[in-house]
């Protein structure tokens, strides 16, 4: 029985659990090409066998596949200010300040201030989803060190409104899409658990992320401001080139804090699983 082959088959199919994503392919996948980002050495220590080739194949179409069975619909949200209200004194007038009214008026809550929600989704997964692990050692034999690539088509909308003591003054909204992709560098510490008469292992995995890179390409706006297709497109265009123009590292500043986010929200996980259910879940249907 190959120990080391059954730990690395459990590490990384529970490692999309921890990215999200990061959750039956035709075409094959395979590793995606990436803007060249700095490279992560990954030395693998004289003595401890390392994960054959098959082995690394088998782990990334795993991956995938459970990667697209536990996908979260949308994949982010963010919301800034979104459904901010405000306590007003109502009376003939609302008053700014309801502190200084008589404190017998009435107050009431009204919607106030920017509101602002930023959602992503995946853009036809089962097509456009793309794992690959470019490096991959053991440095003990029940640790193991990667470099993973996930890319997606993702469709993203950003929504804007603007309100003043209960009255909108603007609502307005862009969506568009582009390529997404994520580098990440982890760290996978595996336990081993065999018990009578059960053929393969119970498996405690921890995963660690240590490091995260964002890339994108082909962004393309398809509607803003009551815009849609070309127009939209010049209208994305126009303005994605004026901040480029007036803030050059803006782009560089969102990647950073971006990067960091991911790092953060990976943290370490720890899961346990049987691998007689994931061998079932990766195996070939028969002919």
């Amino acid at each position: 029985m190959r120990r080391p082959a059954y730990a690395a088959f459990a590490a990384f199919s529970l490692l999309t659990g921890c990215v999200a994503l990061a959750r039956q392919p035709e075409p094959e996948p395979l590793p995606l090409p990436l803007p060249a980002p700095d490279p992560i050495k990954l030395k693998a220590p004289k003595g401890v066998e390392q994960p054959k080739l098959d082995e690394v194949a088998g782990i990334t179409k795993v991956m995938r596949e459970m990667a697209l069975q536990h996908m979260p619909t949308p994949l982010v949200t963010a919301n800034d200010g979104w459904g901010k209200q405000k306590e007003f004194a109502v009376g003939k007038v609302i008053l700014r300040n309801p502190a200084k009214a008589n404190p017998e008026m009435a107050r009431e809550k009204f919607n106030d201030g920017l509101w602002r929600r930023f959602t992503v989704t995946a853009r036809e997964p089962q097509k456009s989803l793309g794992i690959g692990i470019t490096e991959l050692v053991k440095p003990a034999d029940d640790t193991m060190h990667a470099t993973l690539n996930v890319a997606m088509d993702i469709d993203f909308r950003m929504e804007q409104q603007f309100w003043v003591r209960g009255r909108q003054l603007y609502s307005g909204e862009t969506r568009g899409h582009c390529r997404g992709a994520v580098q990440l560098k982890i760290t996978v510490v595996h336990k081993l658990e065999f018990k009578p008469g059960v053929l393969v292992p119970d498996v405690t995995v921890k995963v660690t992320t240590t490091d995260a890179k964002i890339f994108y390409e082909k962004i393309v706006i398809d509607h803003t401001l009551g815009l849609d297709g070309e127009s939209a497109e010049k209208a994305g265009d126009l303005v994605i080139d004026l901040v480029k123009a007036v803030k050059p590292d803006l782009e560089k500043e969102l990647l950073e804090k971006g990067n960091a986010a991911i790092v953060k929200a990976a943290g370490t996980q720890e899961f346990k699983l049987q691998l007689d259910k994931l061998a079932k879940m990766g195996a070939a249907p028969k002919k």
